[in-house]
């Protein structure tokens, strides 16, 4: 097995990571870790709610279990993995630097206030949080608005890889043109582009409530028990036959998802205007539809 990985997506969270892992996940050149989101290079849990302050454990692993996450990998494919906690995590950044130096970093930005609303909706779903206005959550976890920081972000990505390191995809875009979005993916990653007529089947990822916390456990143990055991492949035999979006059926129900007020969006784009405003000159685009 390779001792290094080619590329890797650090968020941004709520912003098609896991679309965008799915669609990988079928390019014959590419293989997508088992779980996508392996969460090796971030030094703590998603600060909301009752993860807020818990160390990531899996931060103090050694290389070879990360490793393990790749072990269903044929022989010359890409190795990748998509975790979104890690754009926002201050740790992550020197870290992936410290194992892999060279990785190829993707990062998809959407509208930091759709972004924010979106992540309010799955933290509910979760049960992260109490059932509680997306007013009322902005004011008690900071993680909606920090998230949203991209700039502030970046910028600790900056001092360790080039912005050649880098591709920059803004989800709205990708969403208009699913296409030219993905070529663009596999142009930086040095594969061939793949032909595909329906991308938005593999969006597996909607705000859902889950119906059992102990079944979604069980599953998260039982992924696991299959990655310690070799049995990676398993599991990508399980995901090619559609067990996941079955399970996924199964343990959910929709999320009234709403929309946020007009005053809250504007209070949230105030917040977050002087830091797109850094984000438009750093990586040199125009912004200016997520006024709107």
């Amino acid at each position: 097995m390779k001792k290094n990985i080619d590329f890797i997506g650090i968020g941004a969270p709520r912003s098609g990571t896991s679309w965008i892992a799915n669609v990988l996940r079928e390019h014959p050149q590419i293989c997508i870790s088992e779980p996508k989101e392996v969460r090796y290079f971030n030094r703590y849990e998603i600060p909301v709610g009752k993860l807020k302050g818990i160390k990531n454990s899996n931060f103090d692993q050694d290389l070879s279990w990360y490793m393990q996450r790749f072990s269903h990998a044929k022989p010359g494919q890409l190795l990748g993995e998509l975790s979104p906690v890690y754009l926002s995590d201050k740790e992550a950044p020197l870290a992936i630097k410290a194992r892999f130096p060279s990785v190829k970093l993707i990062v998809c930005l959407r509208n930091p206030v759709d972004r924010a609303f979106s992540l309010y909706n799955l933290h509910r779903g979760n049960s992260l949080i109490s059932n509680i206005s997306f007013e009322q959550a902005i004011k008690q976890e900071s993680v909606y608005v920090d998230t949203g920081m991209y700039a502030e972000h970046l910028e600790r990505y900056l001092q360790h890889f080039t912005h050649e390191q880098i591709l920059f995809l803004i989800f709205e875009q990708f969403i208009a043109d699913p296409e030219t979005g993905f070529n663009q993916i596999f142009k930086f990653l040095g594969v061939e582009p793949t032909k595909n007529n329906n991308y938005f089947s593999y969006d597996t990822n909607a705000s859902a409530k889950r119906r059992s916390t102990r079944l979604h456990k069980f599953a998260f143990r039982f992924s696991q028990w299959c990655i310690n055991s070799h049995l990676s492949g398993m599991l990508e035999m399980l995901r090619a036959i559609g067990v996941h979006k079955i399970f996924r059926h199964i343990n959910s129900t929709p999320v009234n998802r709403g929309k946020a007020c007009d005053s809250t969006r504007n209070f949230l784009i105030t917040l977050f205007r002087n830091d797109i405003n850094k984000l438009e000159k750093m990586f040199d685009i125009n912004l200016k539809r997520w006024w709107k």
